[in-house]
């Protein structure tokens, strides 16, 4: 056996046919390690890298390939698959009556030239041959190795009724309603973009992920022209499908997989912030799993990760190992025990639903106020975290009947018109768009230079969000929402023009004497005043009826 050194990526393009007939014959569904990817890998985002590339010759036959790279270490080489930082999924390039040998021969010849030497190697499918051989060759040969595993749902289609099983997890917190309400909101579809509206994907994952911890990478320099260039592939086993979802031609969300005979990877996904209620994500991400039914894939792959949207869909798990092996070399083991603690560390982190959440959340939302927050931004976020440990909170509610109206008369004429969702979406407000989502119609100021909401209506139900009351209004009643207080005389008179039969609704904090003192002006009687206290895990609510039309004692929880 020959190792041959490959230094260039021209050089490499000898070895295209190779690579690829090799994978071909051994019906490869792993996207990571096709030459199209590692050959534009190592042209885009591999220039600074230092790629040891081995092709293992046996008697005038090229048998497989070792794609590393190799850092240096407190004065140890450390190999790793190339692509560490960006790769899912890696292994060996090889036909499998000669992986085993080619595994042994290499590792044994680099183990020999270099006495300082640790093998840090991710994304080991445990379902593949080869990480079971690597793992065979370190014990056989007695490194010190340390292995890490993280959790890879998938979705297998031979394996489920796909029907019963699709109608059965597309009605999961509610995707299947958040659907319905979009499309009767406007027109919804899922498409397949084309070249030149790929500049949108980079940026609504950019908005999705403004603030919130992002450690992909996947629209930043480099990579970003990577995966723009993957997406140009034509002709080879790895294809790149984008899958986006766009509402009254506006994309609010995306996926982008990775396709390899049979197999579709999810490697990114992301949605337009101000639809989160509508759960667009979800959404984008059933139709994605619809669609590669139909093309009749084998796999659905959800790629790496805990998410529980991954859980909610998949049929079975596989796993994705790190393993780390050293030489075994005082140096080279005092390095193996920090990777090892470091990774331990890691795999405790991803592991943990909570301190994920802190660290992308809130260590997110720091990150943004600290670039780009305002004194407003940061007077919200200090009210936000207080209310975590003491909440005291007041909130009446007033009526208002046409029997009981005392408001002057007022000339409002067509001075508010409904909102449309379209005009909403220029907005790009999240408070916005999750009235018209609990199916409040948008009134604005018809006469404005921009548009603006003025007030909103509901005609079924009454809610106080700050305290997760919601409960049905009595018949001929409406319930007035996000009202500017300076315009509570016009928009009574305005209510009074368009439902003159009608009885309103409004509640008032503790802090709006203001408007309180207005509303009694106008005729407005108080109905029922809800408190609710919070200090430490003490908590306690209480609610006071003025008339019988204060409905039910409300629950907060």
């Amino acid at each position: 056996m020959q190792l041959i050194r490959i230094r260039t990526d021209d050089e490499l393009m000898w070895y295209k046919e190779i690579w690829d007939a090799i994978l071909e014959e051994e019906d490869n569904d792993n996207p990571f390690i096709e030459f199209a990817w590692f050959y534009n890998w190592w042209q885009i985002v591999g220039r600074k890298e230092r790629v040891e590339l081995y092709a293992i010759e046996h008697e005038g036959t090229i048998m497989a390939f070792f794609p590393f790279t190799v850092s240096i270490r407190l004065g140890v080489r450390v190999y790793a698959f190339a692509g560490e930082n960006i790769a899912n999924y890696t292994g060996v390039v090889s036909k499998k009556e000669w992986l085993q040998q080619a595994t042994t021969f290499v590792f044994d010849e680099l183990i020999k030239k270099h006495r300082h030497i640790l093998f840090s190697l991710h994304g080991l499918l445990e379902s593949k041959m080869s990480t079971k051989i690597l793992e065979q060759y370190f014990v056989e040969r007695q490194l010190r190795t340390s292995l890490f595993r993280v959790v890879t749902p998938y979705l297998a289609f031979s394996e489920i009724d796909f029907q019963h099983h699709f109608n059965q997890r597309r009605k999961m917190h509610g995707v299947d309603r958040r659907e319905r309400k979009l499309k009767n909101l406007g027109s919804l579809a899922r498409r397949e973009p084309s070249q030149d509206e790929l500049w949108q994907m980079f940026r609504l994952f950019d908005r999705r992920w403004a603030k919130k911890l992002d450690t992909s990478g996947f629209t930043k320099g480099k990579k970003r022209d990577f995966f723009e260039r993957l997406t140009m592939l034509k002709g080879e086993a790895l294809q790149v499908e984008v899958d986006a979802l766009v509402f009254e031609n506006q994309w609010i969300a995306f996926t982008y997989g990775l396709c390899c005979r049979g197999r579709y990877v999810t490697y990114a996904l992301a949605h337009e912030p101000t639809f989160n209620l509508f759960g667009a994500g979800r959404i984008i991400n059933q139709e994605t799993i619809q669609r590669t039914f139909a093309a009749n894939y084998r796999l659905f792959d959800m790629s790496i990760g805990y998410e529980q949207y991954k859980f909610d869909w998949r049929s079975d798990i596989d796993f994705t190992r790190q393993m780390l092996a050293s030489s075994g070399t005082k140096r080279t083991n005092l390095l193996a025990g920090f990777l090892s603690l470091k990774q331990r560390l890691k795999e405790y982190m991803k592991g943990n639903h909570r301190v994920v959440d802190w660290k992308r959340n809130t260590l997110g939302h720091l990150r943004y106020l600290v670039k780009y927050g305002k004194v407003k931004d940061w007077l919200e976020y200090g009210q936000q975290f207080v209310e975590k440990f003491i909440r005291l909170k007041q909130v009446e509610l007033y009526e208002l009947s046409p029997s009981e109206d005392v408001s002057p008369q007022q000339p409002v004429g067509n001075l508010f018109e409904e909102m449309s969702i379209q005009e909403a979406m220029q907005l790009d407000q999240e408070e916005v768009m999750a009235l018209f989502y609990k199916g409040y119609t948008i009134y604005k100021d018809s006469f404005a230079e921009t548009n603006k909401p003025a007030f909103a209506l509901h005609a079924a139900n009454w809610r106080v969000d700050s305290m997760q009351i919601v409960e049905a209004l009595p018949k001929q009643t409406y319930f007035l929402a996000y009202d500017v207080f300076k315009q509570i005389d016009i928009i009574t008179a305005f209510f009074r023009k368009i439902k003159p039969a009608q009885t309103l609704w409004v509640t008032v904090s503790f802090w709006q004497w203001r408007k309180r003192k207005r509303l009694v002006q106008l005729g407005y009687k108080p109905i029922s005043r809800m408190k609710h206290y919070k200090i430490a895990r003490f908590e306690r609510h209480h609610v006071e009826k003025y008339t019988e039309s204060g409905g039910d004692v409300h629950s907060v929880h």
